[in-house]
């Protein structure tokens, strides 16, 4: 039987962000964040100029970040030095390094801000770091090469895609363990969740589909073919759409979910890797790796408005805020 995962309804979620919200509000969204492989530094770039503001030295590989709920902090793997560093939005300085696992790739900060989740690809395992305190408080083995990692919103849940394990691993947060492993298409990667908490959309990048999955049973709900090398899943905040990074196609496919099929392809950069939503919806981001920029695209007409260019040397994470 698939292990049944709880999920807080529409209503107990919104209460808990605005709880979570007060009594500090968080700082207006006007920047994206890039973390640059090969430059060794996270690009601040400004959203209402479309221009580089800060280069934040970042040495030993920086590739996945996440910001906190708050926007005060970000969080970034480093993957040739294993740790992980935090970056004050404020000061746009590091103002921590944590020891993790062996190469990590990426990263997730639970939507209640207390936990940051730290994909260890080598060691086939997640660093679990406490956010108040900025220390590891357990580390969960997963599958093989574990690639994205994605939180359930109320928090209670993560789940971690396996690319050569060809599965995804349901991790319960309060207790760091897995509860349950899915099986996946061939090089699962990236990884969404919608935000009702009810749907999940995984990346298979060998296997060129994206598998919809319920959260609560984990049970596949369709398998949707016509792309090449998925390798990023970004949801629209009203989960009307997703956006799917094509690396081997220099494209973004947008998918309904409504009919849970394709319904448009947004041409973009050299071997797009990461996407992400404004919180308005109105716009999506994509870094282009071999392109060194940032596609900028209209979510209601699904083109592109704007290409932001040299915003680092093989950026291939983001965050905005």
């Amino acid at each position: 039987m698939p292990t049944h995962i709880s999920v807080l309804n529409s209503k107990e979620f919104c209460a808990v962000l605005i709880m979570l919200s007060s009594p500090l509000a968080a700082p207006a969204q006007t920047f994206a964040y890039t973390a640059n492989l090969e430059g060794n530094n996270v690009s601040v770039v400004n959203r209402l100029t479309h221009t580089i503001s800060q280069l934040i030295p970042v040495t030993g590989g920086p590739s996945g970040l996440a910001i906190t709920p708050d926007g005060y902090y970000i969080y970034v793997a480093v993957q040739n030095a294993n740790h992980a560093v935090v970056i004050s939005t404020a000061s746009k300085s590091i103002v921590a390094t944590i020891g993790v696992g062996t190469k990590p790739v990426q990263v997730a900060i639970s939507p209640n801000g207390a936990l940051a989740y730290v994909v260890n690809q080598s060691a086939n395992s997640i660093s679990v770091i406490h956010t108040a305190t900025r220390t590891v408080v357990g580390t969960v083995p997963v599958g093989s090469r574990p690639y994205g990692v994605a939180f359930t919103p109320d928090s209670t849940h993560a789940l971690v895609t396996n690319l050569y394990g060809g599965t995804v691993s349901v991790i319960n947060t309060a207790e760091n363990r897995v509860v349950a492993t899915w099986p996946a298409g061939s090089g699962p990667s990236g990884v969404a969740v919608s935000p009702d908490g009810t749907t999940a959309y995984v990346a298979n990048a060998y296997s060129n589909t994206v598998n919809l999955y319920r959260v609560a049973y984990g049970s596949l709900l369709k398998t949707i073919s016509g792309f090449s090398y998925p390798n990023a899943v970004a949801f629209a905040p009203n989960g009307a759409k997703v956006f799917v990074t094509n690396g081997n196609a220099e494209s973004v496919s947008v998918i309904g979910t409504s009919t849970k099929s394709l319904i448009a392809t947004v041409h973009v950069g050299s071997l797009p890797n990461a996407v992400k939503v404004s919180s308005d919806g109105l716009t999506a981001y994509v870094t282009n790796a071999y392109g060194f920029s940032l596609s900028v695209i209209n979510t209601a007409t699904n083109l592109v408005t704007s290409t932001i260019p040299k915003v680092g040397i093989y950026p291939c994470s983001l965050a905005l805020h």
